[in-house]
Protein backbone atom coordinates (compact mmCIF):
# COMPACT_ATOMS: atom_id res chain seq x y z
CA UNK A 1 0.00 0.00 0.00
CA UNK A 2 1.46 3.41 -0.94
CA UNK A 3 2.82 5.57 1.86
CA UNK A 4 0.10 8.19 2.50
CA UNK A 5 2.82 10.83 2.72
CA UNK A 6 3.81 10.05 -0.87
CA UNK A 7 0.21 10.43 -2.00
CA UNK A 8 -0.03 13.78 -0.18
CA UNK A 9 3.17 15.04 -1.85
CA UNK A 10 1.89 13.92 -5.26
CA UNK A 11 -1.32 15.85 -4.71
CA UNK A 12 0.64 18.96 -3.70
CA UNK A 13 2.84 18.77 -6.80
CA UNK A 14 -0.04 18.26 -9.23
CA UNK A 15 -2.69 20.51 -7.72
CA UNK A 16 -0.72 23.22 -5.88
CA UNK A 17 2.63 23.52 -7.65
CA UNK A 18 1.81 23.12 -11.34
CA UNK A 19 -1.99 23.16 -11.18
CA UNK A 20 -2.61 20.53 -13.85
CA UNK A 21 -5.68 21.06 -15.96
CA UNK A 22 -7.36 19.14 -18.76
CA UNK A 23 -5.18 18.82 -21.85
CA UNK A 24 -1.88 19.69 -20.15
CA UNK A 25 1.21 17.84 -21.37
CA UNK A 26 3.40 17.19 -18.33
CA UNK A 27 6.95 15.81 -18.28
CA UNK A 28 7.90 13.84 -15.16
CA UNK A 29 11.72 13.82 -15.02
CA UNK A 30 13.31 11.45 -12.52
CA UNK A 31 14.99 8.06 -11.99
CA UNK A 32 13.50 4.59 -11.39
CA UNK A 33 14.14 4.95 -7.64
CA UNK A 34 11.26 7.43 -7.43
CA UNK A 35 8.74 4.94 -8.80
CA UNK A 36 6.23 5.25 -5.90
CA UNK A 37 6.00 9.04 -6.33
CA UNK A 38 6.13 8.88 -10.14
CA UNK A 39 3.17 6.47 -10.15
CA UNK A 40 1.06 8.66 -7.86
CA UNK A 41 1.87 11.82 -9.85
CA UNK A 42 1.17 10.00 -13.13
CA UNK A 43 -2.17 8.75 -11.78
CA UNK A 44 -3.29 12.23 -10.70
CA UNK A 45 -2.27 13.88 -13.97
CA UNK A 46 -4.39 11.36 -15.87
CA UNK A 47 -7.31 11.92 -13.48
CA UNK A 48 -7.07 15.68 -14.11
CA UNK A 49 -7.31 15.10 -17.86
CA UNK A 50 -3.65 15.67 -18.61
CA UNK A 51 -1.06 13.74 -20.60
CA UNK A 52 1.97 12.62 -18.55
CA UNK A 53 5.32 11.68 -20.11
CA UNK A 54 8.09 10.07 -18.02
CA UNK A 55 11.73 10.99 -18.76
CA UNK A 56 14.38 8.87 -17.01
CA UNK A 57 17.29 10.25 -19.03
CA UNK A 58 19.32 11.55 -16.10
CA UNK A 59 19.80 7.94 -14.95
CA UNK A 60 22.34 7.52 -17.74
CA UNK A 61 24.22 10.83 -17.42
CA UNK A 62 27.55 9.22 -16.54
CA UNK A 63 27.46 7.03 -19.67
CA UNK A 64 26.86 10.12 -21.78
CA UNK A 65 29.82 11.99 -20.29
CA UNK A 66 32.12 8.97 -20.52
CA UNK A 67 31.30 8.06 -24.12
CA UNK A 68 30.03 11.14 -25.97
CA UNK A 69 32.08 13.14 -28.42
CA UNK A 70 32.19 16.94 -28.23
CA UNK A 71 29.61 17.08 -31.03
CA UNK A 72 27.28 14.79 -29.07
CA UNK A 73 27.66 16.89 -25.91
CA UNK A 74 26.84 20.02 -27.89
CA UNK A 75 23.76 18.52 -29.57
CA UNK A 76 20.36 18.10 -27.94
CA UNK A 77 18.43 15.54 -30.02
CA UNK A 78 15.29 16.83 -31.73
CA UNK A 79 13.12 14.30 -29.89
CA UNK A 80 14.21 15.73 -26.50
CA UNK A 81 13.99 19.30 -27.74
CA UNK A 82 10.43 18.74 -28.96
CA UNK A 83 9.28 17.17 -25.68
CA UNK A 84 10.47 20.11 -23.58
CA UNK A 85 9.39 22.77 -26.06
CA UNK A 86 5.87 21.35 -26.21
CA UNK A 87 5.45 20.60 -22.49
CA UNK A 88 3.00 22.72 -20.54
CA UNK A 89 4.72 21.77 -17.28
CA UNK A 90 7.52 19.66 -15.82
CA UNK A 91 7.85 17.87 -12.49
CA UNK A 92 11.51 17.15 -11.71
CA UNK A 93 11.93 14.56 -8.96
CA UNK A 94 15.52 14.20 -7.74
CA UNK A 95 16.03 10.57 -6.71
CA UNK A 96 19.71 9.69 -7.14
CA UNK A 97 21.27 6.30 -6.60
CA UNK A 98 24.68 7.92 -6.08
CA UNK A 99 25.08 11.65 -5.46
CA UNK A 100 28.74 11.45 -6.45
CA UNK A 101 28.14 9.58 -9.70
CA UNK A 102 29.75 12.33 -11.77
CA UNK A 103 32.86 12.59 -9.62
CA UNK A 104 35.86 12.15 -11.89
CA UNK A 105 34.01 13.46 -14.95
CA UNK A 106 35.76 16.43 -16.56
CA UNK A 107 33.85 19.52 -15.33
CA UNK A 108 34.28 21.09 -18.77
CA UNK A 109 32.12 18.31 -20.23
CA UNK A 110 29.37 18.97 -17.68
CA UNK A 111 29.44 22.72 -18.33
CA UNK A 112 29.46 22.08 -22.09
CA UNK A 113 26.30 20.00 -21.81
CA UNK A 114 24.72 22.59 -19.53
CA UNK A 115 25.31 25.29 -22.15
CA UNK A 116 23.78 23.11 -24.87
CA UNK A 117 20.67 22.55 -22.74
CA UNK A 118 20.09 26.22 -21.98
CA UNK A 119 17.91 27.04 -25.03
CA UNK A 120 15.31 24.37 -24.26
CA UNK A 121 15.18 25.33 -20.58
CA UNK A 122 14.82 29.09 -21.07
CA UNK A 123 11.03 29.01 -21.35
CA UNK A 124 10.88 27.40 -17.92
CA UNK A 125 13.35 29.91 -16.45
CA UNK A 126 11.09 32.67 -17.80
CA UNK A 127 8.05 30.88 -16.33
CA UNK A 128 6.47 30.59 -19.78
CA UNK A 129 5.80 26.99 -18.75
CA UNK A 130 5.08 25.71 -15.26
CA UNK A 131 7.74 23.73 -13.39
CA UNK A 132 8.49 22.32 -9.98
CA UNK A 133 11.51 20.55 -8.48
CA UNK A 134 11.32 18.14 -5.54
CA UNK A 135 12.98 15.01 -4.14
CA UNK A 136 12.09 11.43 -3.40
CA UNK A 137 14.02 10.08 -0.38
CA UNK A 138 16.76 7.64 -1.43
CA UNK A 139 19.66 6.08 0.51
CA UNK A 140 22.09 8.40 -1.29
CA UNK A 141 20.25 11.52 -0.15
CA UNK A 142 19.96 10.12 3.38
CA UNK A 143 23.71 9.47 3.47
CA UNK A 144 24.43 13.04 2.35
CA UNK A 145 22.29 14.25 5.23
CA UNK A 146 24.01 11.88 7.71
CA UNK A 147 20.68 10.22 8.49
CA UNK A 148 19.12 6.78 8.27
CA UNK A 149 16.64 6.39 5.41
CA UNK A 150 13.55 6.31 7.71
CA UNK A 151 14.78 9.40 9.56
CA UNK A 152 15.45 11.19 6.28
CA UNK A 153 11.99 10.27 4.99
CA UNK A 154 10.51 11.89 8.09
CA UNK A 155 12.64 14.99 7.49
CA UNK A 156 11.53 15.30 3.84
CA UNK A 157 7.81 14.76 4.39
CA UNK A 158 7.79 17.12 7.37
CA UNK A 159 9.24 19.81 5.10
CA UNK A 160 6.95 19.30 2.09
CA UNK A 161 3.58 18.26 3.52
CA UNK A 162 2.60 21.53 5.19
CA UNK A 163 0.12 24.39 4.80
CA UNK A 164 1.72 26.22 1.88
CA UNK A 165 -0.77 29.11 1.56
CA UNK A 166 -0.19 30.02 5.23
CA UNK A 167 3.60 30.00 4.88
CA UNK A 168 3.41 32.14 1.75
CA UNK A 169 1.23 34.68 3.55
CA UNK A 170 3.74 34.84 6.42
CA UNK A 171 6.58 35.69 4.01
CA UNK A 172 4.76 38.58 2.37
CA UNK A 173 5.54 41.05 5.19
CA UNK A 174 9.30 40.56 4.97
CA UNK A 175 9.24 40.60 1.18
CA UNK A 176 7.43 43.95 1.24
CA UNK A 177 10.19 45.48 3.41
CA UNK A 178 12.84 44.33 0.93
CA UNK A 179 10.82 45.61 -2.04
CA UNK A 180 10.93 49.08 -0.49
CA UNK A 181 14.70 48.98 0.06
CA UNK A 182 17.65 49.93 -2.13
CA UNK A 183 20.64 48.34 -0.40
CA UNK A 184 21.05 45.08 1.48
CA UNK A 185 24.02 44.56 3.78
CA UNK A 186 24.83 41.09 5.09
CA UNK A 187 27.14 40.74 8.09
CA UNK A 188 28.35 37.50 9.61
CA UNK A 189 31.39 35.36 10.26
CA UNK A 190 33.98 36.31 7.64
CA UNK A 191 31.31 38.29 5.85
CA UNK A 192 30.53 41.91 5.10
CA UNK A 193 28.72 42.19 1.79
CA UNK A 194 26.56 44.92 0.28
CA UNK A 195 24.15 44.37 -2.62
CA UNK A 196 21.75 46.66 -4.45
CA UNK A 197 18.17 45.58 -5.17
CA UNK A 198 16.90 49.06 -6.06
CA UNK A 199 14.01 48.83 -8.49
CA UNK A 200 13.89 45.04 -8.29
CA UNK A 201 10.91 43.13 -6.89
CA UNK A 202 11.13 39.96 -4.83
CA UNK A 203 9.43 36.70 -5.72
CA UNK A 204 7.91 34.53 -3.00
CA UNK A 205 8.32 30.78 -3.31
CA UNK A 206 5.33 29.24 -1.60
CA UNK A 207 5.92 25.78 -3.06
CA UNK A 208 5.10 26.57 -6.68
CA UNK A 209 8.54 26.01 -8.24
CA UNK A 210 10.36 24.34 -5.36
CA UNK A 211 8.98 21.68 -3.09
CA UNK A 212 9.75 22.46 -0.34
CA UNK A 213 9.37 26.19 -0.81
CA UNK A 214 9.90 28.78 1.88
CA UNK A 215 12.00 31.64 0.54
CA UNK A 216 11.70 34.95 -1.24
CA UNK A 217 14.37 36.01 -3.67
CA UNK A 218 15.72 38.90 -5.72
CA UNK A 219 18.04 39.47 -8.64
CA UNK A 220 20.73 41.88 -7.34
CA UNK A 221 21.80 44.72 -9.63
CA UNK A 222 24.54 43.22 -11.73
CA UNK A 223 27.40 45.65 -11.11
CA UNK A 224 26.71 46.75 -7.54
CA UNK A 225 27.82 43.93 -5.21
CA UNK A 226 30.78 44.83 -2.98
CA UNK A 227 32.60 43.01 -0.20
CA UNK A 228 33.35 39.49 0.98
CA UNK A 229 31.29 36.48 1.99
CA UNK A 230 32.49 33.27 3.65
CA UNK A 231 30.42 30.08 3.68
CA UNK A 232 30.58 27.61 6.57
CA UNK A 233 28.51 25.01 4.75
CA UNK A 234 29.70 23.17 1.62
CA UNK A 235 28.17 23.92 -1.79
CA UNK A 236 27.42 21.09 -4.21
CA UNK A 237 27.13 21.40 -7.99
CA UNK A 238 26.78 18.46 -10.40
CA UNK A 239 27.73 16.07 -7.60
CA UNK A 240 30.96 17.93 -6.77
CA UNK A 241 31.34 19.35 -3.25
CA UNK A 242 33.27 22.52 -2.49
CA UNK A 243 33.74 23.63 1.11
CA UNK A 244 35.23 26.61 2.95
CA UNK A 245 34.33 28.97 0.11
CA UNK A 246 35.33 32.64 0.37
CA UNK A 247 34.36 35.11 -2.38
CA UNK A 248 35.26 38.78 -2.79
CA UNK A 249 33.23 41.02 -5.12
CA UNK A 250 34.19 44.31 -6.75
CA UNK A 251 31.70 46.14 -8.97
CA UNK A 252 29.51 43.06 -8.92
CA UNK A 253 32.18 40.60 -10.07
CA UNK A 254 34.00 37.86 -8.17
CA UNK A 255 37.62 39.03 -8.17
CA UNK A 256 38.97 36.67 -5.51
CA UNK A 257 37.83 33.11 -4.81
CA UNK A 258 39.21 30.44 -2.53
CA UNK A 259 38.06 27.19 -0.95
CA UNK A 260 39.42 24.76 1.61
CA UNK A 261 38.29 21.82 -0.53
CA UNK A 262 37.56 21.78 -4.26
CA UNK A 263 39.14 25.13 -5.10
CA UNK A 264 40.15 24.02 -8.61
CA UNK A 265 36.55 23.08 -9.37
CA UNK A 266 35.32 26.41 -7.97
CA UNK A 267 37.57 28.27 -10.41
CA UNK A 268 36.52 26.05 -13.32
CA UNK A 269 32.87 26.92 -12.68
CA UNK A 270 33.66 30.62 -12.31
CA UNK A 271 35.36 30.50 -15.71
CA UNK A 272 32.40 28.84 -17.45
CA UNK A 273 31.36 32.17 -19.00
CA UNK A 274 31.35 35.88 -18.18
CA UNK A 275 28.10 35.73 -16.24
CA UNK A 276 29.34 32.99 -13.87
CA UNK A 277 31.30 35.57 -11.83
CA UNK A 278 28.25 37.76 -11.16
CA UNK A 279 25.32 37.17 -8.82
CA UNK A 280 22.02 36.02 -10.21
CA UNK A 281 20.10 35.68 -6.96
CA UNK A 282 19.80 36.79 -3.36
CA UNK A 283 17.46 34.48 -1.48
CA UNK A 284 16.12 34.72 2.08
CA UNK A 285 15.29 31.42 3.78
CA UNK A 286 12.05 31.46 5.81
CA UNK A 287 11.04 27.84 6.33
CA UNK A 288 11.51 27.25 10.05
CA UNK A 289 10.49 23.64 9.57
CA UNK A 290 13.94 23.09 8.05
CA UNK A 291 16.69 23.66 10.61
CA UNK A 292 19.59 21.43 9.54
CA UNK A 293 21.94 21.54 6.57
CA UNK A 294 21.67 18.35 4.49
CA UNK A 295 23.89 19.05 1.45
CA UNK A 296 20.76 19.37 -0.68
CA UNK A 297 20.21 22.92 -1.88
CA UNK A 298 16.49 22.37 -2.39
CA UNK A 299 16.15 22.17 1.40
CA UNK A 300 19.21 24.06 2.62
CA UNK A 301 18.38 27.35 0.88
CA UNK A 302 15.01 27.44 2.69
CA UNK A 303 16.45 27.15 6.22
CA UNK A 304 14.85 29.84 8.36
CA UNK A 305 17.53 32.37 9.35
CA UNK A 306 19.76 31.75 6.33
CA UNK A 307 20.46 33.59 3.10
CA UNK A 308 21.78 32.22 -0.15
CA UNK A 309 23.52 33.79 -3.09
CA UNK A 310 23.59 32.20 -6.53
CA UNK A 311 26.45 32.73 -8.92
CA UNK A 312 25.37 32.99 -12.55
CA UNK A 313 22.00 32.98 -14.19
CA UNK A 314 19.37 35.44 -12.91
CA UNK A 315 15.64 34.82 -13.00
CA UNK A 316 14.04 37.24 -15.42
CA UNK A 317 10.87 37.37 -13.32
CA UNK A 318 12.95 39.28 -10.73
CA UNK A 319 14.15 41.75 -13.35
CA UNK A 320 17.61 40.20 -13.54
CA UNK A 321 19.68 40.43 -16.71
CA UNK A 322 22.72 38.28 -15.87
CA UNK A 323 23.07 35.38 -18.30
CA UNK A 324 25.09 32.24 -17.67
CA UNK A 325 25.00 28.48 -18.05
CA UNK A 326 25.66 28.40 -14.29
CA UNK A 327 23.22 28.89 -11.41
CA UNK A 328 25.05 27.81 -8.25
CA UNK A 329 23.37 28.48 -4.91
CA UNK A 330 25.56 28.85 -1.81
CA UNK A 331 23.95 29.07 1.65
CA UNK A 332 25.08 31.29 4.53
CA UNK A 333 23.83 30.64 8.08
CA UNK A 334 22.99 33.87 9.95
CA UNK A 335 21.49 32.32 13.08
CA UNK A 336 24.59 32.89 15.23
CA UNK A 337 25.89 36.45 15.00
CA UNK A 338 24.47 37.24 11.57
CA UNK A 339 22.74 40.47 10.59
CA UNK A 340 20.74 41.84 7.66
CA UNK A 341 20.50 45.60 7.16
CA UNK A 342 18.17 47.38 4.72
CA UNK A 343 19.29 50.90 3.81
CA UNK A 344 21.27 51.08 7.05
CA UNK A 345 18.51 49.73 9.31
CA UNK A 346 18.97 46.41 11.13
CA UNK A 347 16.01 44.16 10.20
CA UNK A 348 17.27 40.70 11.13
CA UNK A 349 19.64 39.53 13.86
CA UNK A 350 20.65 35.94 14.64
CA UNK A 351 18.16 34.76 12.04
CA UNK A 352 15.14 36.48 13.61
CA UNK A 353 13.19 39.37 12.13
CA UNK A 354 13.07 42.59 14.14
CA UNK A 355 9.81 43.86 12.70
Amino acid sequence: MPDPRVKQLASTLVDHSIRVKKGDQVVIHSTPLARPLIEEVYRLIVRRGGFPFVDLGSTYARILFEEASEDQLDHIPDIIRTVYQQADATINIDAPENRRDLTGIDPDKIQRRRKASMPIMERFMRNEARWVVTVFPTPALAQDADRSLPDYEDFVYKAVNIDWPSLKQAMEKANTRFNEARKVRIIGKGTDLTLSIEGRQGVIDGGENNMPGGEFFFAPLEGKTEGTITYEWPAVLAGREVSGIRLTFREGKVVEASAEKGEDYLHQVLNTDEGARYLGELGIGCNNGIQEHTRNILFDEKIGGSIHLALGRAYEECGGTNRSAVHWDMVKDLREGGEIHLDGHLVQKDGKWLF
